[in-house]
């Protein structure tokens, strides 16, 4: 049943977002630059890692953790470790990505909608051609197919008619002793025909590479089979769209599965549901509409403040297809899926049924045994997917070991969850860390000490900004991630980046919302049209194609509480 809760005192007022400000002025941190030397007298933190040269982040008080050093992790082409089966990185969970994008021509318009419905099919047709060819022939434009994912094909990809997709390529993949048929290549169904969004989604994948292999080849599929007027663009809102219109935004849906038990799968949820402002914060990918940003970007001392530009266009607009920010009606921490708590589960969202209820930030009651998690924008690589895909597994492996010590997932409360869900769409890392009143150390603490003292701070130092709540999320979650594999990881160093560093042409807090502002920012400094459509096009294909390339460039810093 759902479990007991306190009666929480009303938070301050969420709109009040404080300012930025007093943050500037602090000292610079030191730069790393590309061809700066490894250190090869400092002994390696993992096989392979070694630490370079020191990076002061003393005088800037948004970096927590002490020790900064360069980490530098061996680089590998992605053809060698997708070549390299034997050692791939395993998931504790399966794990298939939904990913929606964006259909538009040269100036961003949508095609209309009943031309799309021929199109579509043909497109979709042509899918189907190049993807048989794919696994039983080969491409000279796509890596070879490693034997472990043609094997786990267990059927020749085919098209299926469907009331709401129109015409859609499947996939029969094997999982576990069973297969399931995955809609892999269609338009999204949740959109009415007026225009189109595609939705690209990889099968259920058991491992790291497996998953970045497939949400990387539909993108060079969609990018091979649309016609030369048409092309694909990976952002949560079309920037060049004049206004927002309901349903056409993109996201990143993620899909986990194989749970031990329900329990653990409820946990799961609730362990993911803690962060969702800091899930928020790290994803935000819709800054620009109609061709502008929410205010004039500011960038200070090197750092794109931009303090009034809206991060997540996205979340601020679609409150129909997601959670709310009333902590009254926000999704319920739960302890078991029997029908008494999902029937409290509908209440609190006030939804009549599962099928209503289903588009939530997250969701522990799919059709399919799975965690659904919707609230990530859709990001502009592939790499940052997979990071929080890696993100989002840690996340359920921790729920695993602490119900494994007997312990249940502490509970942050609705109302610090939603306030601060809030202040991340308007300002993501940058906005400020605001618990309820009512939510003490002590009250997380009886649950899991380690949560309490990374979700708050301490009593000296409490967290102030979602920067911050994110680097301590990660010092949370480092043994698990470390355990996994996943710390060191090429998909993982750009969220790390985020909020630990270093970039090489801005200082964290940085995400692929600061990257858009910055690439409109740069094009006003010189005196070029500042849309960047043309540049969200470029870097579509760009960042599909290899997927360990991103646009977060530069060395990765680490405090030694990530390290050791």
């Amino acid at each position: 049943m759902a479990k007991d809760k306190k009666k929480k005192k009303k938070g301050s007022d969420s709109d009040q977002y404080g300012t930025f400000s007093q943050l500037m002025g602090t000292g610079e941190t030191s730069k790393s630059k590309k061809d700066k030397k490894k250190d090869k007298g400092t002994s390696s933190v993992a096989a392979g890692i070694y630490l370079g040269e020191n990076v002061d982040r003393s005088s800037d008080r948004l970096f927590l953790g002490s020790d900064y050093k360069e980490v530098f992790i061996p680089e590998r082409s992605w053809g060698e470790m997708l070549a390299d089966v034997e050692h791939w990185t395993p998931l504790p969970f399966t794990h298939g990505i939904e990913m929606e994008l964006i259909i538009a021509d040269d100036k961003g318009d949508y095609p209309p909608g009943d031309e799309m419905v021929f199109r579509m099919k043909e497109i979709v047709k042509d899918a189907i051609k190049i993807m048989d060819q794919i696994l039983y022939q080969g491409r000279a434009d796509f890596l070879p197919v490693p034997d472990y994912i043609r094997e786990k094909v267990l059927a020749r990809p085919w098209g299926r008619e469907d009331l709401e997709k129109g015409y859609a390529m499947q996939i029969r993949y094997a999982l576990g002793g069973s297969s399931v048929d995955i809609d892999t290549f269609a338009r999204d169904g949740n959109v009415t025909a007026v225009t189109y969004i595609l939705e690209l989604v990889t099968p259920p994948c058991e491992y790291v590479e497996e998953l970045a292999y497939w949400a990387s080849t539909l993108f060079l599929l969609a990018k091979n089979t649309l016609p030369s007027d048409l092309h694909i663009i990976a952002s949560a809102i079309n920037p060049a769209a004049r206004e927002y219109m309901r349903g056409l935004s993109q996201a990143d849906h993620s899909h986990i599965g194989n749970f031990e038990s329900d329990l653990e799968k409820v946990q799961a949820y609730c362990m993911i549901r803690n962060f969702i402002p800091h899930i928020i914060a790290l994803t935000c990918n819709s800054p620009i509409i109609n061709n502008k940003p929410t205010d004039v970007v500011k960038i200070v001392n090197n750092r794109i403040t931009a303090p009034n530009c809206v991060r997540s266009l996205r979340l601020k607009y679609n409150t129909t297809m997601l959670s709310n920010n009333d902590p009254k009606h926000f999704i319920p921490y739960i302890t078991d899926s029997d029908p008494n708590t999902i029937n409290y589960f509908l209440q609190v969202i006030q939804k009549a049924s599962l099928e209503d209820g289903r588009f939530q930030d997250v969701f522990p009651f799919t059709d399919w045994g799975t965690i659904e998690t919707r609230i990530s924008d859709a990001q502009i690589s592939i790499c940052r997917r997979i990071g929080i895909a890696l993100l989002l597994q840690t996340m359920c492996y921790k729920a695993r070991k602490l119900l494994q010590k007997g312990f249940w997932v502490p509970d942050a409360g609705s109302a610090t969850i939603a306030a601060n869900r809030q202040g991340a769409i308007e300002r993501g890392l940058i906005s400020l860390f605001r618990p309820d009143p009512s939510l003490t150390r002590d009250y997380l603490a009886q649950y899991d000490p380690k949560f309490a003292e990374q979700y708050l701070g301490s009593d000296k130092d409490p967290v102030r900004y979602m920067m911050q709540a994110v680097q301590r999320m990660f010092f949370y979650l480092k043994d698990e991630l470390k355990e996994l594999g996943f710390l060191y990881s090429p998909f993982l160093k750009p969220l790390l980046q985020s909020v630990f560093g270093s970039v090489s042409y801005a200082e964290p807090p940085i995400t692929e919302a600061e990257y858009q502002l910055s690439l409109y920012q740069y094009k006003l400094d010189n005196n070029e049209n500042p849309n960047i459509l043309y540049d969200l096009i470029y870097f579509t294909i760009e960042y599909c194609q290899d997927p360990l390339n991103n646009p977060l460039t530069g060395v990765l810093t680490l405090p030694k509480e990530m390290r050791e």
